[in-house]
């Protein structure tokens, strides 16, 4: 399978902090990693009853290129969008004999109440290019 892709897909890792919550447990945050190409197709019935024996709503799945830096602990989002999604198993790795059909799959599910996540932080290009004397 050649997947094509038709959005940019924004990774976020989980990264515990120094600070404790009231629990006394580490908190934690998403920080954004990187942005890839994906494939993102939803999920129809047969498909959600063959993956998860049930038909769940709003759950899609993601084809990336097979060296993505995706884990199962990631969040995910569509560039531009306030939506984000969890991974919901494992990311497989379809490695076939032939480079161009090799990708990852990814089932994810979105999440009713988005998860907050640090955001990137990009400099505009003409902080780059002008230099203090």
């Amino acid at each position: 399978m050649v997947f094509f892709p038709n959005q940019n897909l924004e990774l976020f890792e989980y990264t515990e902090t120094s600070e404790l919550n009231s629990y006394l447990e580490p908190k934690h945050e998403y920080t954004y990693l990187t942005t890839i190409p994906c494939d993102f197709q939803s999920m129809n019935p047969n498909e959600s009853i063959k993956e998860f024996g049930e038909i769940r709503e709003d759950t899609y799945k993601i084809y990336v290129d097979v060296n993505a830096p995706v884990t199962s602990s990631m969040i995910l989002r569509i560039e531009g969008e306030p939506d984000t999604y969890e991974i919901t198993g494992t990311v497989i790795n379809n490695n076939h004999l032939r480079p161009i059909v090799q990708h990852k799959k990814i089932i994810v599910q979105k999440q009713r109440k988005p998860t907050r996540v640090v955001e990137n932080e990009t400099t505009t290009p003409s902080d780059n290019e002008e230099g203090s004397p």
